[in-house]
């Protein structure tokens, strides 16, 4: 009997484990379900800063766009063409000899830069907030004085437009040629040239009121003077220079519903109401 109860004892200390896991085994299984799947903690994400927009990303890749539309370099596609009449005597600095005639033309050309660095008031007051002198030269006329020529890029002070929004865009050019009143072409003055950009900034703003956008991209002031016959001048003093202004129109257009031809007669159309 004794024998008995201690074989049955020793059946239940084997069986308490087997137990023990049948009604508690779901417990434990969840708990280490739950432990293997919980997240792992995260380190706190750290927001990206936005590059901040860049206005004239659109043009890094279109040097012909960027040249007409950057908006605060000096470039190739933006100047106006100028010229003066000047005597040898007026290049010379005080006590200065004359050169030789053999150097004249290289003096000449030296100094053209000088003389027609002042021009750049007008564009100063006018259609450009930066202004320099990128082309310069001189020739010799038929009465002996030096004619100097060149070229003033400047960085236009006008507003643009938003050319980045125009859609199947393209660079569309045209010249007008601006008119002025009298028979006669107007004197070469300061203020004269003043009047003649401000009208080719007022025909690009009305392009650009259309268009979405405009620049002037060149001004030429022809130099003019009249002679009784080829080859004798009026007298001295009684024939002052005289300029005619041809203006040059840059705009970026939808090709699909604009095209050159319609481009240049509605400037041609302004530059006669102006």
């Amino acid at each position: 009997m004794r024998r008995g109860f201690s074989l049955l004892i020793f059946l239940l200390i084997l069986g308490l484990p087997v137990i023990a896991l049948n009604f508690g085994g779901s417990e434990i299984t969840s708990l280490i379900t739950e432990r293997a799947t919980a997240p792992t903690p995260q380190a706190p994400a750290i927001a990206e800063e936005a590059e901040p927009d860049d206005p004239v990303q659109w043009l890094s890749d279109r040097p012909a766009l960027r040249d007409v539309f950057i908006p605060d370099e000096l470039t190739p596609a933006r100047y106006v063409e100028i010229e003066t009449l000047v005597p040898l005597a007026d290049l010379l600095a005080a006590g200065e000899a004359q050169p030789d005639e053999s150097l004249q033309e290289l003096y000449a050309a030296a100094r053209a830069p000088t003389q027609l660095m002042p021009y750049c008031a007008d564009i100063l007051a006018t259609i450009g907030t930066v202004c320099d002198v990128v082309y310069a030269d001189a020739h010799e006329t038929r009465d002996g004085r030096w004619m100097m020529d060149g070229r003033l890029a400047f960085v236009p002070s006008g507003d643009l437009g938003a050319p980045e929004t125009t859609e199947n865009g393209e660079l569309m050019r045209t010249t007008a040629l601006l008119p002025f009143t009298g028979d006669l072409r107007p004197p070469n003055e300061a203020a004269t040239r003043i009047d003649m950009l401000q009208q080719a900034q007022s025909i690009c703003d009305a392009l650009r009121n259309r268009l979405g956008n405009c620049v002037v991209t060149q001004v030429t002031f022809d130099l003019h003077e009249l002679w009784i016959t080829d080859l004798e001048a009026l007298p001295a003093n009684t024939n002052p220079q005289r300029i005619e202004a041809t203006a040059a129109f840059t705009v970026y257009a939808d090709s699909a519903q604009f095209d050159t031809t319609s481009f240049a007669d509605m400037v041609a159309a302004l530059a006669e109401q102006s």
